[in-house]
């Protein structure tokens, strides 16, 4: 088994690229990749980064047995979701040594290339400092533009706003259709920010205008009086008793919420399934 570290560079500077880097030190082997300056598909910087880091992993002829140690930073969110789905043997860590190094240089090295005087570099972890001497060189350049991150393409895609959860205890309104959303039934939550304010909006899952991102829900069927009930499996948030069992369902433990016509049914998933 082996050991990788995932590092990025750059990502608080407002020009330049952001540098990404697949790193095994013994036996020593280094991978690396820029986030381009901006890019006309509809995928945020996290999906990019995502894509980036994938490629190298790839390359590298990474195993899901081996270890990967990746940096906590938000640009590695969307992989540190998908290395969870893949099966990959993994965890968060600040980055040191080798990686943060490797990193680092290389983008160092992409400013020398631009002509960012040699005596800009990062001392003492001073990131502030040190990115805000490179945004001033960008400013008195003659075409400054060529060097900017594009912040549009950066931000998160309409799709990662829109997010699948239950209503648990609450029903809610579907701003589509205005219908009720049933209490503990599937709801697609879209969360925005207008003048300054937070708002949220409501869907059906049919009803959602995007895609919304995957969450965590546990669907299941069930039986109930000869007919098939679809529902979701949820941490119980207050103490009932199941129907077929007539065992105590403790706060926190899984329960199965699901309707029959408007009748709702609930109780432990493998009671309900195993009823005739």
């Amino acid at each position: 088994m082996r050991t990788w570290y995932i590092e990025d560079a750059g990502g608080g500077c407002q020009a330049f690229s952001e540098v990404l880097v697949l790193v095994s030190e013994e036996p020593r082997e280094i991978y690396s990749a820029r986030l381009p300056l901006t890019w006309q598909e509809e995928v945020g910087m996290e999906e990019m980064a995502c894509r980036l880091v994938i490629d190298m992993m790839d390359k590298a002829g990474v195993a899901k047995s081996d270890k990967l140690l990746v940096c906590s930073g938000n640009i590695f969110h969307t992989l540190h979701q998908w290395l969870e789905d893949n099966g990959y043997n993994w965890d968060t860590e600040k980055m040191d040594g080798l990686a943060h190094d490797t990193a680092e240089d290389a983008f160092h090295r992409q400013l020398v290339e631009a002509g960012v005087p040699k005596e800009y570099k990062l001392e003492g972890r001073d990131y502030r400092n040190f990115y805000r001497q490179v945004e001033k060189w960008v400013k008195k350049q003659t075409e400054p533009s060529q060097y900017w991150k594009d912040r549009g393409a950066r931000r998160k895609p309409a799709e990662a706003r829109y997010r699948l959860r239950s209503t648990f205890t609450r029903s809610r309104k579907c701003r589509k259709c205005n219908k009720k959303i049933l209490p503990f039934s599937p709801v697609v939550e879209n969360r925005v920010r207008k003048n300054g304010k937070k708002y949220r909006y409501f869907f059906h899952p049919h009803c959602s205008p995007v895609e919304p991102m995957k969450g965590k829900l546990n669907y299941a069927t069930v039986s109930w009086d000869g007919c098939e009930v679809e529902g979701i499996i949820l941490p119980c948030k207050q103490e009932v008793t199941c129907p077929i069992c007539r065992e105590i369902i403790k706060i926190g433990k899984p329960i199965f919420y699901g309707y029959l016509d408007d009748k709702l049914v609930y109780g432990h998933a493998k009671c309900l399934r195993n009823e005739e």
